[in-house]
């Protein structure tokens, strides 16, 4: 009998999770940093999902098995004597690959895919969403919000395996974006076949993580000046300066 070169490829991943199925996992948590406001009166919130890849889940991501890490961040108003208003919601998906033959780690998002030289480096990118970080904060509208009214925000982290129609539908992408690797095993050595064989083989399910933040008032969140800008020399008469865009500045934090 035949037996074909994703299988073969394959099969020392699935011994590897089956031995890890009983291994202790650490609370992951979310940590919340700050509720702050630019000086345009934004809201934004600065967090972190803090040790998200322990024992199975770090075991699962380095033998190659394909995972999605998404955040649900609730905006809710607080209402006396009725259930609290759920005022806007915003999603982040990510799916997280290890192509174990290249030694790379990759982030699918809707946009791009960007690759990863450590789990380290690929963990700061998706877990940590501060200003000045490759994935900033939330960005509230100023419209969201009544200044006098109180809210608080709820986020749902959410680390599970891909289903084995997104593991077909991955395959075939990766396999035509990135070149030259239509045979050379790692994230597309796993089939549909084998990816279900390794989820149902190694438990491998949700792992889910929840916060609800402080709760605050718009009006509290007293935003920083704006920044003064250096003064130009003048130009001559002709020159038409170009239009400039506003740039979100740096908040203040309640």
């Amino acid at each position: 009998m035949r037996v074909s070169r994703s299988w073969l490829q394959a099969a020392p991943i699935a011994f590897a999770l089956v031995a890890t199925v009983a291994t202790g996992v650490r609370a992951a948590e979310i940590r919340v940093d700050r509720i702050a406001a630019t000086s345009q009166g934004f809201l934004y919130l600065e967090y972190e999902l803090v040790t998200p890849f322990e024992g199975i889940y770090f075991e699962a991501i380095q033998s190659g098995l394909p995972t999605t890490l998404n955040y649900t961040i609730e905006v809710w108003r607080q209402r006396s004597g009725w259930w609290d208003k759920l005022e806007d919601t915003y999603e982040r998906e990510f799916r997280l690959l290890h192509d174990v033959l290249n030694g790379e780690y990759l982030v699918n998002t809707s946009d791009e895919t960007t690759s990863f030289s450590t789990l380290d480096s690929l963990t700061a990118a998706v877990c940590r969403f501060q200003r000045g970080s490759r994935e900033g904060p939330e960005y509230f509208s100023p419209q969201l919000f009544s200044p006098d009214d109180r809210y608080y925000v709820v986020i749902t982290a959410t680390l599970a395996p891909l289903t084995v129609e997104d593991l077909n539908e991955l395959d075939t992408w990766l396999r035509g974006t990135l070149g030259g690797r239509e045979d050379s095993g790692g994230i597309s050595g796993l089939s549909r076949t084998i990816g279900g064989l390794l989820m149902s083989m190694t438990g491998f399910g949700d792992r889910r993580v929840k916060l609800r933040t402080r709760d605050f008032r718009p009006r509290d969140l007293e935003p920083e000046p704006r920044r003064l800008e250096v003064p130009q020399r003048p130009q001559p008469a002709a020159t038409t300066p170009a239009p400039r865009l506003a740039v979100p500045d740096s908040g203040g934090s309640s």
